[in-house]
């Protein structure tokens, strides 16, 4: 392994990725995503609700609409940014998306101030809540905590000031306590479930490095004998029949120099090939033989142009979407089994390029590959596609900001 190629994958694998549910098993979040339409609806029909049921408290009818109105923008947001197809979300995302849900609630308390009668039905507490129960799948639990305590902080300050004109009278410790509980509960709630899922996640993924260890000397006992038998195959079909031609004639011409010099190069030139067969190369090859391509052929090794050998960069978890990617692509429908390319460059900052010939519309062609984008720029990547005519363009490197 040359030394630069060794620079880069100490740096792209030092460099801290945060652990999250999202990151850790990007798929699977996925399935999850669900949950936040669910609860930015749950929130906004709430606030509605809760609105028409303060109706009679309104000081400012106007500023209670806009704090709803701003309520739904927010929860479209959180919606739009935590698909997977736009992952993973961002520290400034998930702050503007509870720091505007606050706002919104501060201007509701700001609508029914000196009005209000009850803390408890007020909306503003349970959808900031709301919003952050989902947070944990998608940002580290430390941050959506700490976040949470401001949001509980603010909400339950503003519920005390508001003690003296509550139908109630009691400490405003009491309407502070009541106002920040749902937000803390339910942060609590979700970041205990990411917390457990984060848990299973690195125990499972210890689990299978651990079953690895263990059979990897038995893989390359089968390695081993799967190219002797290639070695073999190629000695049976081509070396044998001459040198038993040779023995019989009884004598060396000069055809048989140079047929069994042509001999000896193509099996040397087959040796190499299979030392130098990198993972890309593999993964590409068995994965276009469902398609009739000849796994073993020199065109197999051609279709992988990565002279500096960047695979070595890709993690465990990056080779497993990529070579989800590659098979993806390689059982689609529309395929044309000769196209499929993959294009290795920039060693200081590793840049992949799988393009391929594919009669397949564009929306079908995001259906199937989006799910596996989305997981690499989960972990850490950066990840693309584009359809022109029938030409399929993958892109997948890593991010400017690695190198530094």
């Amino acid at each position: 392994m040359t030394r630069p190629l060794t620079e880069t994958i100490v740096r792209v694998r030092s460099l801290p990725t945060e652990r999250t549910p999202q990151r850790l098993d990007p798929l699977g979040v996925q399935s999850a995503w669900l949950l936040v339409p669910l609860l930015g609806i749950v929130a906004v029909g709430y606030a509605v609700a809760s609105t028409l049921w303060h109706r009679d408290e309104l000081r400012n009818p106007v500023l209670a609409v806009a704090a709803i109105a701003l309520l739904a923008l927010v929860a479209v947001v959180a919606i739009l940014r935590t698909h997977p197809g736009l992952a993973p979300i961002g520290r400034w995302s998930h702050l503007a998306i509870v720091g505007f849900a606050l706002v919104s609630a501060c201007l509701f308390q700001s609508a029914i101030w000196g009005r209000n009668e009850r803390i408890q039905d007020d909306w503003g507490q349970i959808a900031v809540a709301l919003l952050l129960v989902a947070m944990p799948l998608y940002r580290p639990i430390a941050e959506v905590l700490v976040v949470a305590v401001v949001c509980a902080l603010v909400l339950g300050t503003a519920a005390a000031l508001q003690a003296p004109s509550l139908a109630i009278a009691t400490s405003p410790l009491v309407y502070a306590t009541v106002a920040a509980t749902p937000v803390l509960a339910l942060a609590c709630g979700g970041a205990g479930y990411a917390w457990t899922m984060t848990g299973e996640t690195l125990r499972w993924r210890e689990q299978a490095r651990g079953g690895q260890a263990r059979l990897d000397g038995e893989l390359r006992q089968v390695a081993e004998r799967m190219v002797a038998q290639e070695r073999t195959t190629a000695l049976n079909a081509e070396a044998v029949p001459f040198l038993s031609g040779v023995l019989a004639a009884g004598r060396i011409g000069d055809d048989d120099r140079a047929t069994a010099a042509r001999i000896a190069e193509r099996l040397r030139r087959d040796a190499v090939e299979s030392v130098d067969r990198s993972w890309l190369t593999e993964t590409l090859a068995l994965a276009l033989a469902r398609r009739g391509v000849d796994p073993t052929s020199a065109e197999a090794s051609a279709r992988v142009t990565d002279p500096d050998r960047l695979d070595r960069v890709l993690s465990e978890e990056q080779r497993a979407i990529v070579g989800a990617i590659v098979a993806t692509v390689a059982a689609l429908p529309g395929l044309d089994p000769r196209s499929p390319r993959i294009v290795v460059a920039e060693p200081e900052h590793p840049v992949f390029l799988l393009t391929a010939r594919v009669r397949l519309s564009r929306r079908r062609l995001r259906q199937e590959l989006v799910p596996f984008l989305s997981a690499l720029r989960s972990v850490s990547m950066e990840a693309s596609m584009r359809a022109v005519g029938d030409t399929l363009t993958v892109r997948f490197a890593y991010p400017e900001g690695r190198r530094r």
